[in-house]
């Protein structure tokens, strides 16, 4: 079962208004330096899913497969409040999109990359799903929560700095059979891939080619 969830927010990718001149892709953080790779500082929130499904549904049609194929699986999703009521509730509009899979994920990657390299001039932008590396280089960087929450926490839209890496959603990785669960100790803890899940979210990473 799909559940179409209706437009509310407003799209993140506007923020890529004069990004040249700011270096750093909006909603990122700098990963390496030496690469000009970045990162999410937050996992993809509903809010911005809702985006992404906004476009589809109007430049491609409610029946296509491009904005069907990305509608999130509220199957998986009845475990979190309520699938009806985590997708279209406003008061989660800034929680992590989540019953996504690994195809799903890497075409909103690649969508997003198309929509901001539509935007930004003097170099482009790609996006992809993190991996493993990037998760490891990410977690040391980020500072853990005080009190590490047994729920899935919202993301504050105004906070820049890295966070929820190994403490909120589990989140896909660039490697198709492999995810981020959790952490133990001061180690991030990875297992297998095995499809959509109410606890499972992503976010993105950039790499800026000049």
């Amino acid at each position: 079962m799909r559940y179409i969830i209706v437009l509310m927010g407003l799209c993140i990718l506007l923020e890529v208004e004069g990004f040249g001149n700011n270096i750093i892709p909006p909603g990122t953080v700098l990963l390496d330096k030496k690469t000009g790779t970045y990162i999410d500082n937050a996992e993809i929130t509903i809010s911005a899913w809702m985006e992404y499904l906004h476009w589809l549904k109007q430049q491609k049609g409610e029946t296509s497969k491009d904005y069907t194929s990305a509608l999130p699986d509220s199957a998986t999703c009845e475990k979190l409040y309520g699938a009806v009521r985590y997708f279209q509730h406003p008061k989660f509009r800034n929680y992590p999109i989540v019953g996504i899979t690994y195809e799903q994920a890497t075409a909103y990657c690649q969508w997003r990359s198309d929509r901001v390299n539509e935007l930004q001039k003097g170099c482009e932008v790609v996006y992809s799903l993190p991996d493993e590396y990037d998760f490891q280089m990410a977690f040391k960087k980020q500072k853990p929560p005080k009190n590490p929450s047994q729920t899935i926490n919202p993301i504050n839209p105004k906070k820049k700095k890295l966070s929820g890496i190994g403490y909120n959603v589990n989140e896909l990785t660039a490697n198709s059979k492999v995810i981020v669960i959790g952490t133990e100790g001061n180690q991030l803890i990875f297992d297998d891939y095995r499809g959509a899940h109410y606890q499972l979210g992503l976010r993105c990473k950039a790499i800026l080619k000049k």
